[in-house]
This record gives structure tokens, sequence and C-alpha cells, in this order.
């Protein structure tokens, strides 16, 4: 009797304890390939072009991490267009690393990231580019 009382305490403290930390939700990422177009909301998004891409090759040691900066295209329901820079990476003076690609009903749509990463063993121009965005509200 008092071996079963003792794990049944044990139990509920365990699981008490458990709970104190809070479980963050993932990113949720929408992919969008180069040159293709995506709608959000009101909104369609197109990944233009790869601008630059210095970054610093997986298994490398670079002295500069490097860079991508990618343009990206918006247009709203009354097809008014903004064209974007995205820069991922190193920021150089008088440049913005604004990710934020449009407002929405109180929502923010972000860029968040490029891939893929450059690897040493491959070039840059058997890359398939793909820009990922995700929804902050």
């Amino acid at each position: 009797m008092k071996n079963s009382i003792l794990i049944f305490l044990f139990l509920v403290s365990a699981f008490s304890f458990s709970q104190e930390n809070p479980v963050e939700s993932p990113l949720i990422a929408v992919k969008i390939p180069l040159g293709e177009t995506i709608q959000i909301g009101s909104h369609t998004i197109t990944f233009k072009d790869v601008l630059e891409d210095s970054r610093c090759p997986v298994g490398v040691t670079c002295v500069w991490a490097g860079r991508a900066k990618i343009s990206v295209e918006i247009s709203d329901e009354e097809n008014k267009l903004m064209e974007k820079n995205l820069i991922f990476g190193e920021i150089m003076q008088g440049e913005s690393n604004d990710m934020v690609l449009f407002t929405e009903n109180n929502s923010q749509v972000i860029g968040l990231k490029l891939n893929p990463y450059p690897n040493s063993g491959e070039q840059a121009t058997e890359r398939s580019y793909v820009l990922l965005v995700y929804v902050e509200n």
C-alpha cells in the first residue's frame, strides 16, 4: 500500500514539473521556387531573381560570411506592383535588413530563408533556389 502511494505521488510530481516550460510552436513556412508565384491573402508574391549569392559554403572557412540578395515582386488585388530586395546575411552600409514583404489584417508576411545554402562541392548553376516565407500574426 505504501509503495503504491509513493509511486502515485512520484507520477503526479513528475507530470506537474514537466509542464513548467511552454512549448514554442514551429514556424510554418511557404516555399516559393525561383520564377514561381504564390498567393497569400489578397497579395501575390513572385520570386523574381537571385541578384547575388556570396554566402560562405558549408565546409569552407571564409573571412566574410557573405550574403544572398534576391528580388521579389508583390502585388495586391488592385494590381499595384512593388518590387522588394531581401538580403539574407551581411548588410552593407545604407542597406536595410527589413524582411517584411507586406502587412495585411494585422499579420505580416516575412521572408525567412533562402535555400539551398551553398555547399563547397557544387556549382551555383546547379542550385534550385527556393524562398521560404511565413505569416506572423
